[in-house]
């Protein structure tokens, strides 16, 4: 009967995509709620580790707040245990194994790293980052124990670096200065007290925020602002601090509200940074739980990472409309179906693998999603050539060409030995508006491409620092 069952499953499946076959963006799977895979009830959000391995995170305030992880998942398969279905009294317990314990609650945000740890936002009495290891199957505390409580004020938002630098948001900031705080990696953490200071903060003005996105080196962070419909970016740097972006900007529209339900509006939630393409995933719903009818909406927006612009003109490669695909699917809002529709859209949040498909969940359908771009994304990362030719004998920063210029100009430079570049632009205030290079690079010359096409007219400056050297120069943009 099971195997019957999975016939009509795949059947159904290869049905939906046999018609839908055209979409830019198709959802290769949810879990099907409720067995054999669903997650057992309210899920906010999932932290990937790798393709198809991830762990979800279950929460309804005051009454349950757990993790399930899951391996090698589709729609039927997957889950490696479960607490069960709708279970009131189920908590994730942090523990050192001794008398540190912390019961993991009220949390609505998640992060997964390769290495398969998991960080939670919690909403214990410290407000503690915990942080669990997905390992043999289960989702465990290993030594050294690591977890960070960051104070009295609720927190939301949670990201990890690639240099592993772990960021957090408190969630209402009235009245607040430090409302983000970036944790050195957690390797670094006191193992007594769990109170380290944060390495750096951010003051945000008063209001609503929820998401947090950061790029790989840490010298771009996205700020979901709920309250004003917008995410935000700052740049800067852990050290040197940070400032607001005022080259990137994305609102929502008139267009994103929640039908038939005017006091349930639409605002930014998750947020989610792909490396690879410089591209910004920014899950869209209602914190308030829909009607019937405000299940008609829940939408994932795909930004430039650079300027908040689209990533297309195209709106059905620059959003999923995971309400409509539920339509699409089952003829209904409130319907699964097929196991590539989850039903009750609902999207708190949103995450990548490494292969550039996106994740979310269904809230009020208790499933996570797989999405997959059926093509190429466009590409936002700022590429440097190699040049070629004979290996220079010193460094150099050539001055840009041309110049002035509008919108693009070029910048090429030379390095005579192997060694870290760091090829940065800053406007006149010294906040930085681009990084076009920020790695290893192999002795040689080089060419970098700078794209100022959302940027306004004036002096820019671009520097080169590699170990032991360092160079400035102008430009100037004149549109």
């Amino acid at each position: 009967m099971k195997l019957l069952s999975r016939l009509a499953v795949l059947a159904a499946v290869v049905s939906v995509f046999a018609t839908y076959a055209n979409a830019q963006w198709q959802c290769l799977y949810v879990t099907i709620d409720d067995n054999p895979n669903g997650t057992g009830d309210r899920t906010v959000g999932s932290a990937v580790i790798k393709e198809d391995m991830f762990v979800a995170l279950c929460m309804r305030p005051g009454t349950r707040c757990y993790l399930i992880p899951y391996v090698d998942a589709d729609s039927l398969l997957g889950r490696t245990y479960t607490y069960g279905y709708a279970v009131s009294g189920i908590y994730q317990i942090w523990t050192d194994g001794g008398f540190d314990q912390v019961t993991m609650t009220d949390a609505f945000a998640l992060k997964g790293t390769p290495d398969s740890l998991i960080y939670v936002a919690s909403n214990d009495a410290e407000h503690n980052v915990l942080v669990f290891k997905y390992t043999n199957d289960t989702v465990t505390v290993v030594d050294p124990f690591p977890r960070q409580a960051t104070g009295t004020n609720s927190i939301f938002g949670i990201d990890v670096d690639g240099d592993g630098y772990v960021y957090v948001c408190n969630d209402s900031t009235t009245g607040q200065t430090a409302d983000l705080k970036v944790y050195a990696p957690i390797d670094t953490w006191t193992p007594a007290g769990h109170a380290d200071a944060p390495v750096q903060t951010i003051d945000l003005p008063d209001g609503v925020y929820k998401g947090i996105a950061v790029n790989q080196n840490g010298t771009a962070v996205y700020i979901s602002d709920y309250g004003n419909r917008r995410v935000v970016r700052y740049t800067g740097s852990r050290t040197g601090g940070y400032a607001l972006d005022a080259g990137f900007s994305w609102t929502i529209g008139p267009q994103d509200t929640v039908s038939g339900v005017p006091t349930k509006r639409a605002g930014p939630i998750g947020l989610a940074h792909l490396a690879s393409k410089n591209i910004l995933a920014v899950a869209v719903d209602s914190l308030l739980k829909p009607t019937t009818t405000g299940y008609g909406f829940g939408r994932i927006y795909l930004l430039n990472g650079n300027t908040g612009e689209p990533i297309s003109t195209d709106t059905s490669v620059a959003m999923i409309d995971q309400a409509a695909w539920n339509l699409w699917v089952t003829g209904s809002y409130t319907s699964a179906g097929a196991g590539t529709a989850s039903g009750y859209a609902a999207t708190m949040d949103v995450d990548w693998d490494e292969n550039e498909n996106l994740y979310s969940q269904s809230m009020y359908g208790w499933t996570v999603e797989k999405w997959k771009f059926n093509g190429t994304l466009p590409d936002f990362t700022t590429g440097v050539e190699e040049l070629g030719g004979e290996l220079p004998s010193g460094y150099t920063l050539s001055q840009n060409y041309p110049n002035p210029f509008n919108p693009t100009t070029t910048i090429e430079f030379s390095i005579p030995q192997s060694g870290f570049v760091s090829l940065r632009v800053f406007d006149l205030l010294g906040r930085e508006v681009a990084t076009l290079a920020d790695e290893v690079k192999a002795a040689g010359n080089y060419r970098a491409t700078f794209d100022a096409r959302n940027l306004p007219s004036g002096t820019y400056f671009y520097s080169l620092k590699t170990d032991g050297y360092s160079s400035v120069k102008s430009m100037i943009l004149v549109k």
